[in-house]
């Protein structure tokens, strides 16, 4: 039987927060990306994984991925609704919401 690790809100807030500003780590992030030609996808998947370990962020590789899909959805949302506003449209969702 296969046991699925679930994501907390605690977890990804704190992903998500380290990401955006801790500043060590998005430098360490950037020179791995720029170095990543020369190495393997093992060896970048391992140094990605132990770059977050540093920052106390012990992740498991499908955790990662799990994190990095929830951010890369959450920020589709977010541009989703800026744009609305932006171009005053709303949706059917949005009227029904405001109506409450």
């Amino acid at each position: 039987m296969l046991f699925r690790k679930k994501i907390t809100f605690d977890q990804a807030a704190r992903f998500n927060y380290e990401l955006d500003r801790n500043e060590k780590l998005k430098t360490a992030l950037k020179n791995l990306s720029l170095s990543q030609s020369g190495m393997g996808k093992k060896k970048y998947l391992t140094e990605l994984l132990r770059l977050f370990r540093e920052e106390g962020l012990d992740l498991s590789l499908k955790e990662l991925d799990m994190l990095l899909l929830l951010r890369q959805k959450t920020d589709q949302l977010l541009d989703e609704n800026r744009d609305d506003v932006q171009h005053g449209s709303y949706s059917a969702r949005d009227e029904g919401a405001s109506a409450r």
